[in-house]
């Protein structure tokens, strides 16, 4: 792991542990073993660190929402895939969805930086458009597509993650259903 790297994953293993207001920038230099002046080359502040945090978590998430989104699928195919490709990244990295969770919902973050980092599941994005245009989803604005599709996906992952339910599969489908039901044109 790169100094850089050690950086950003004590962030996010302290800012999850503790919160963004509890974690200063002494905790970070003492988890990450790096001295001060190697954070601010790599990083111009806190803000900067936790918003370089955020975008390169965005950008591992929205890669994966779209891995193995094969061409042949149809369009409802690939909409379960890509809600069972969000699933499993928030279900395989609990802290990284936490975080991403938190800080997209915080005062913290600046309306820029979500949409400098919208470009990273971008494709997703152009998906959910393209079925507005093909007539298969509702028209909605797209900022509340999203929340329709993927609060479900996030909510059950939440609930799982905190063990409150136990996951299956067809419980996993039955939420995606959900989803699609919210959405899709009848």
């Amino acid at each position: 792991m790169s100094k850089r790297e050690q950086i950003l994953y004590s962030t996010l293993e302290l800012i999850t542990e503790l919160g963004f207001h509890a974690t200063p920038m002494s905790l970070i230099i003492k988890k990450s073993n790096a001295a001060a002046g190697t954070i601010y080359h790599y990083f111009k502040s806190k803000e900067d660190l936790i918003d370089t945090l955020y975008s390169d978590l965005k950008e591992e998430m929205g890669k994966a929402i779209i891995q193995n989104l094969d061409l042949e699928l149809n369009y409802k195919e690939k909409f379960f895939l890509i809600c069972n490709n969000l699933f499993s990244f928030f279900t395989e990295n609990p802290k990284k969805f936490e975080f991403l969770e938190d800080y997209a919902n915080s005062p913290l973050i600046h309306k820029e930086i979500k949409e400098i980092n919208r470009r990273h599941y971008q494709q997703a994005l152009d998906f959910i458009e393209s079925g507005i245009q093909i007539g298969m989803l509702r028209e909605l604005p797209l900022i509340l597509m999203i929340n329709l599709i993927f609060g479900n996906i996030s909510c059950f992952s939440r609930m799982i993650i905190l063990e409150e339910i136990e996951p299956t599969e067809e419980l996993l489908n039955k939420v995606i259903q959900s989803s699609w039901d919210s959405v899709k044109i009848n």
